[in-house]
């Protein structure tokens, strides 16, 4: 989990570190930054791809489906106007791996071993440059004794010095430096070039803590046609009917499903079947209302498949995932809000996930825990101070003593949070 991030000098941010929670909503005006710090957790996530910091930020050269487009902006906006580099500090909760690495292949390091362990805190510092060209300029990584795993030292040109750890098993060697390219960062380099071929195990447990961050954009569109049983749900929706029907061969799973649907739906959901054509492998799903009448997945309205893409990205997230979505909202009726946030709060307490989404909806807030609603980020721009400011909620003062004679919706709609900052 993603517990604190500072930005310095990225894109609207001058200087502004926030704590996060499990369920960390962002509101503000439009243009306030929202977008551009979740465009921070993007290009973290980047990072774990084999992808250098020109395509990280730029976008990939390839036209293919699954390409990284880049940030928006891409280089020339990344760092804010008028400087020509940022930083990127964050804190996570990640797991240190329990395995002994040299019992597994490369291979099985990455795509068989499952992730298992102790929880750990990792502090992550990245600086890079972005003009005449993307380069690292130094990385940083520590625990929470302020133990460094890793940090980059002199830009010799375009290229970084980079210790060598000491191996995890074995007889210690003397310390020694690599020069690497600081086109990228070393994080993946770390995983494969360690000692005898053995994995540092903090720089593993950030790295796939940056692999779990998902921006998850559901799309009505794309969730329409038939799915196939055992493949993902795209961050789009896509697939969704395949995935409905591989959940419901667990009786349980399934109830669960119908019991959401059904306080979501009028008319209500009393059952879900599926249509297979066996020899493609493909399946639909249908939704049975009371009364006996199937529904396709091509019928239901949008907001419906809205909520059920939400629903089972999040059912089907991996422990420690960290999901982006903007405008969680977006088709819902304020009745259902109820509903989402009630998902939300459940899904992220029971399943070890964490949901980082914005909003521009006052009812939203009303259904907040007070927790949640303490939690949730305000950004806005003031005219005395450059740059995006970011406070949690619950950090605004005399919030408590204000939300309680006031009202969350009048706080949101008269514009007190902005000017609270």
């Amino acid at each position: 989990m993603l517990k604190k991030l500072r930005l310095k000098d990225f894109k609207s941010f001058v200087d502004e570190e926030v704590s996060l929670a499990p369920l960390t909503l962002l509101v503000g005006a439009n243009a306030s930054g929202k977008s551009n710090f979740l465009d921070a957790l993007q290009f973290l996530h980047a990072n774990s791809f084999d992808l250098d910091l020109e395509q990280i930020l730029n976008g990939e050269p390839r036209a293919s489906p699954d390409a990284w487009h880049g940030l928006r902006g891409g280089a020339p906006e990344t760092a804010r106007l008028g400087t020509s580099r940022f930083t990127i500090e964050s804190t996570w909760s990640a797991l240190l791996l329990a395995f002994d690495p040299r019992d597994l292949t490369p291979a099985q390091r990455f795509i068989e071993q499952p992730p298992q362990g102790h929880p750990i805190d990792l502090s992550h510092r990245m600086t890079c440059r972005t003009v005449p060209q993307p380069l690292l300029e130094a990385e940083r990584l520590t625990d929470r004794e302020g133990r460094v795993t890793f940090e980059t030292g002199v830009v010799q040109g375009e290229r970084i010095e980079v210790p060598v750890p000491p191996p995890l098993f074995g007889e210690p060697s003397e310390p020694e430096t690599r020069l690497l390219s600081a086109h990228r960062s070393p994080l993946l380099w770390l995983h494969l070039a360690a000692r005898s071929g053995e994995i540092v195990l903090p720089s593993f447990a950030l790295s796939s803590a940056f692999t779990q961050i998902k921006f998850l954009n559901i799309q009505p569109a794309a969730m329409r046609g038939y799915g196939r049983r055992g493949a993902p749900l795209g961050v789009d929706g896509s697939n969704v009917s395949g995935v409905l029907a591989q959940l419901c061969d667990e009786p349980d799973a399934k109830q669960s499903l119908v019991d959401w649907l059904s306080e979501f739906c009028a008319p209500e959901i009393t059952a879900l079947d599926f249509v297979e054509i066996k020899e493609l492998g493909d399946v639909m799903a249908m939704f049975v209302e009371k009364g006996g009448k199937r529904i396709s997945a091509r019928s239901l309205s949008d907001g419906t498949l809205r909520f059920l893409g939400i629903l089972l990205a999040l059912r089907t997230a991996e422990p420690g995932s960290v999901i982006l979505m903007e405008e969680v909202d977006t088709g819902l009726h304020p009745t259902r809000i109820r509903l989402l946030l009630e998902y939300l709060e459940t899904v992220t307490r029971e399943r070890e996930i964490q949901v980082i989404a914005t909003t521009h909806s006052p009812v939203i807030l009303q259904w907040l825990s007070p927790e949640a609603l303490r939690s949730t980020l305000v950004f806005g721009r003031v005219p005395e101070r450059e740059g995006t400011l970011v406070r949690r909620l619950g950090d605004l003062p005399h919030f408590d003593e204000v939300a309680q004679h006031t009202g969350i919706e009048e706080l949101f709609t008269t514009g007190w949070m902005e000017m609270a900052l």
